[in-house]
C-alpha cells in the first residue's frame, strides 16, 4: 500500500486535493483515506442509540444501514492502527493532516511541515495531479505480516494449500543503515530457495511515526507449520549474522 500525506493550514485545500487525488487513484485500486480531527466528531448526537451505547462504556461503537453503508468512533486508535487495518484492503492510503509525522507528504500553504516532502504549493490548484499521481504510485510499499502473507497467498497457484509463519526484527538488529538493503534482498532470496516454501517475502518497513522502529518483516508459505518455521529461522539467522 502506498501512503501520502497531505498537510497545511485550514483553507489551503487539503480536502480538495484529497479528493481530486483519490478520484484518480481509485482507477489503480482500492483508495483509503483519513482526516485528522481537531475535535470530536459530531457523530453520536446526544441521545440517540449509539451516544447511549458511547456513554454506557462501550470502547469502540460502530453503526451499520441496511444498504451497506457504516461509521464508527471510538478512543485508542492511532494512526498506525489505521493504517495496518487499511494495507490488507487497500492499494493507497491519503491522510489529511499529521503535518508533524514522518509520512511522505504535499505540503500545502505556509505553514511548516515536517520532511519527506514530495510536492509543494500554495494551494490544491498549484498541484500537478498527473505528476502526483505516479509520484504516488512510486512510494516505498506500506506493509505489515499479515498484508504480506496475503499478497503471498494470492500470488501461488490457486488451489494450494500450506502454512504461513511471520516474524519480525528490528532494522537495527540486521545491518547497518547503508548494508540493510542488501542483507534484505539476500535473505530473501535465500527464503524462496529452501525446499517446501511456497512463497515468501522479506521486507524492510521504514517506520513513518517517531514512536516506532524501522522494521524487517519475514513472511513465508511453505508446505507445512514445520518446514514454514524452520525457513523463517535460517533467514532470520543468516540476517542476524550479518550485522
Amino acid at each position: 500500500m502506498k501512503v501520502l500525506g497531505v498537510a497545511g493550514p485550514s483553507d489551503s485545500g487539503k480536502t480538495t486535493l484529497v479528493a481530486r487525488l483519490a478520484g484518480r487513484l481509485s482507477d489503480r485500486g482500492a483508495v483509503g483515506t483519513v482526516k485528522r480531527l481537531t475535535h470530536e466528531p459530531d457523530i453520536d448526537t446526544e441521545g440517540k442509540d449509539t451516544a447511549r451505547h458511547r456513554a454506557a462504556g462501550a470502547a469502540r461503537t460502530v453503526g451499520l444501514t441496511d444498504d451497506g453503508g457504516w461509521f464508527g468512533t471510538g478512543d485508542g486508535w492511532a494512526l498506525r492502527d489505521v493504517l495496518d487495518g487499511f494495507a490488507g484492503e487497500c492499494d493507497y492510503a491519503l491522510v489529511e493532516g499529521f503535518s508533524d509525522g514522518r509520512l511522505p507528504k504535499v505540503s500545502l500553504g505556509d505553514r511548516p511541515v515536517a520532511a519527506p516532502m514530495v510536492a509543494t504549493a500554495a494551494d490544491a490548484d498549484g498541484i500537478d495531479l498527473d505528476e502526483l499521481t505516479e509520484t504516488v504510485t512510486d512510494l516505498p510499499s506500506y506493509e505489515t505480516p499479515a498484508s504480506l502473507a496475503a499478497a503471498i497467498r494470492g500470488s501461488v497457484r490457486t488451489g494450494v494449500s500450506g502454512s504461513v509463519a511471520t516474524s519480525t526484527v528490528p532494522e537495527a538488529e540486521v545491518a547497518s543503515s547503508d548494508e540493510v538493503a542488501t542483507q534484505v534482498e539476500a535473505a530473501d532470496r535465500h527464503l524462496r530457495s529452501i525446499g517446501g516454501v511456497r512463497g515468501a517475502r522479506v521486507h524492510r518497513q521504514p517506520s513513518l511515526f517517531d514512536d516506532h522502529d524501522d522494521l524487517v518483516y519475514l513472511v513465508v508459505l511453505a508446505d507445512d507449520s514445520v518446514r514454514a518455521n524452520e525457513a523463517i529461522g535460517r533467514a532470520l539467522d543468516r540476517l542476524v549474522e550479518a550485522a
